[in-house]
């Protein structure tokens, strides 16, 4: 009978033990990265040199393993350079042979062409979907200046709402001043993505570096004066060190003090060497300090495959003025968050801004995660550091976000009974010209082509109402304003996009405990609100053949004739029991103490 006890107190308590641990699985199919390239003739005024392929080659490098990725060149028409394809050892050989026929022969800028080619023949994985669009020019198919502008103004109103609609990010490119910038930023502050501009071609290695950060964000090791500490959880690591054009040959010191340089014969290292950066990637690397000998740049980093991985929940590429930015981070080893409490209280977490002294994160209420929410943040783009101290490994996150002006506010309305819901939009009169603003509305809905509707103007506000919304169903809402400033001068002020769900007609939750009291108490604080307005005593002080009982008077029951109780043998079952859940628990306490120290003890091994 122990035993059955035993196993029925196992099966009872076992799942719950465990069940903080357990984390969803990644999505299938990895992500799917599309590139678009611009071989138009313009490059050859602003790529003379065709650094493009140098680009390109590091953008290949920087793609995760097992992403779904596919390269076009587009002018005229688009074309592609290598299919879509899992990224692997073998589909980065094909690619960087196939960068070698990006060219500047193309007629025409046709980015409507290349969009379009993009959604219908390189979208087709299951996981978050990127957009690479790189472009020095306006949109151009035509002689006909009227068939470009056509183009572009379907590209606004057309295609970012399907874009939206498939949750595609954009990360747009403007190489030159000559670039149609407003389009390009538009691209990316509608879709959720990352707009860069390209001074020069030498740039371009930048610029992308920062698109596949933003594509596929990557876990990095504090590089500091050059150096950098590498623990027993890096399997692999690979720095970044960009180069002047006189900058003396890139080395690695490891720890035992050996060099490392790119006529080194090591198979554990490979090294990729460009104009204007080297790319080294060490594979087992030696535990320990490992120098750098190359000019200090604050773009250098080393970017690790590791178990032992710092995550942080997702933080929006664009924030609007006055706008707090939530950043949360927790731990996870192999995929599996990390709740334990040794583990966690090793760990130092900090959030840096800019040039700013760095913010402590605070563990959240949730276990195993930490927060912290900057305010008050500068319009412009600002550069994000978020760096754990683990005493024996760090981990760091490099992210930029941008701020943005939000001269137009967005309040919303919601029946929930009757899934409808009406917008507000409101604009800042000390920067918006309310005469002859114009807002329209880009709504996509599942499975129905995007449908464009004019907010209608009353008292100052512009209004946008939704109706019949279907349960289950996401629907995507873009705006479109065209305005003017205080001085007469055009103004398109941004606003973000919203995504409307389930969750817009849940009721709000109240605080934990308060449905409760206000159930147990809710009648009688009434009653007695009832009573003292109307001069009399609450009517539970007076029962009558109406009431129900009071609470402290239980009703009689009813005489039943039964035998009197054994008390001796109802207490010697109640021993008994005790006794068999106490010796069971003690046994168990065992078993689990035992289980988590092994575990922990396997990870700091790792670690140490």
């Amino acid at each position: 009978m122990f035993r059955m006890l035993i196993l029925a107190v196992l099966c009872a308590f076992g799942p719950a033990g465990f069940s903080v641990r357990a984390q969803p699985a990644p999505l299938a199919g990895g992500d799917d990265i599309q590139v678009l390239i611009d071989v138009s003739g313009s490059m050859k005024q602003n790529d003379p040199d065709n650094l493009r392929i140098e680009a390109g080659r590091l953008l290949v490098e920087l793609l995760p393993e097992g992403s779904r990725t596919g390269l076009w060149l587009f002018a005229e028409k688009t074309v592609p350079l290598i299919a879509s394809d899992k990224v692997d050892a073998a589909w980065k050989q094909q690619a960087g042979k196939a960068l070698a026929n990006i060219h500047s022969r193309g007629l025409y800028t046709h980015i409507e062409d290349a969009i379009r080619t993009a959604l219908s023949q390189g979208f087709k994985g299951s996981g978050r979907k990127h957009l690479i669009l790189l472009t020095d020019g306006f949109v151009d198919i035509s002689k006909d200046i009227m068939q470009s502008a056509d183009s572009r103004e379907r590209i606004l109103s057309e295609w970012i709402p399907k874009l939206q609609q498939q949750d595609i990010q954009v990360q747009t490119v403007a190489l030159s001043d000559q670039a149609d910038k407003e389009l390009l930023e538009k691209l990316a502050f509608e879709t959720g993505g990352w707009a860069e501009v390209a001074q020069s071609a030498d740039s371009l290695q930048r610029s992308f570096l920062k698109m596949a950060q933003k594509a596929a964000p990557k876990t990095t090791l504090p590089l500091r004066d050059n150096k950098f500490d590498v623990d027993a959880g890096v399997r692999e690591f690979s720095i970044l060190v960009f180069k002047t054009a006189h900058a003396a040959p890139t080395q690695l010191v490891m720890p035992d003090g050996n060099k490392l340089a790119k006529q080194t014969m090591a198979a554990n290292v490979s090294w990729l060497e460009s104009r204007n950066y080297d790319l080294i990637t060490v594979r087992q690397p030696a535990v320990g300090e490992w120098g750098l000998l190359a000019e200090v740049d604050p773009d250098n980093q080393v970017m690790i495959v590791t178990d032992l991985k710092l995550q942080l929940s997702e933080i929006p590429n664009f924030v609007g003025e006055h706008e707090a930015v939530a950043i949360e981070a927790h731990f996870t080893d192999r995929d599996r968050l990390i709740t334990r409490a040794d583990f966690l209280g090793m760990l130092s977490l900090e959030v840096g801004l800019d040039q700013q002294a760095p913010l402590k994160m605070a563990p959240a209420g949730k276990p195993g995660f930490f927060q912290q929410s900057l305010n008050g943040l500068a319009l412009g783009k600002h550069s994000l550091k978020i760096l754990a101290d683990g005493k024996t490994f760090k981990r760091e996150i490099i992210s930029e976000i941008q701020v943005v002006a939000a001269p137009i506010s967005v309040a919303r309305e919601i029946d929930a009974a009757q899934r409808r819901v009406r917008l507000l939009l409101k604009p800042d009169l000390a920067v918006v010209d309310p005469a002859g603003m114009v807002v329209n509305a880009q709504v996509s809905r599942d499975g129905k082509p995007p449908e464009t509707h004019a907010a209608t103007e009353k008292d100052g506000i512009w209004q946008l109402e939704l109706a019949e919304l279907p349960p289950a169903a996401i629907t995507k809402v873009g705006f479109n304003v065209m305005a003017k400033d205080r001085n007469g001068k055009p103004l398109a002020p941004a606003v973000k996009p919203l995504t409307i769900d389930d969750s817009w007609f849940q009721p709000a939750e109240p605080p934990a405990g308060a449905a409760a009291h206000a159930a147990e108490h809710g009648e009688h604080d009434a009653a007695a609100a009832a009573a003292a307005e109307s001069g009399h005593e609450p009517a539970a002080e007076h029962p009558s053949a109406e009431s129900p009982p009071a609470a402290h008077a239980p009703p009689e029951q009813p005489h039943t004739s039964a035998e009197p109780t054994n008390w001796w043998l109802v207490g010697g079952i109640l021993v008994a029991i005790n006794l068999l859940f106490g010796v069971g628990g003690f046994f168990i306490h065992r078993y689990l103490k035992k289980s988590e120290a092994e575990q922990h003890q396997r990870l700091l091994e790792r670690l140490s």
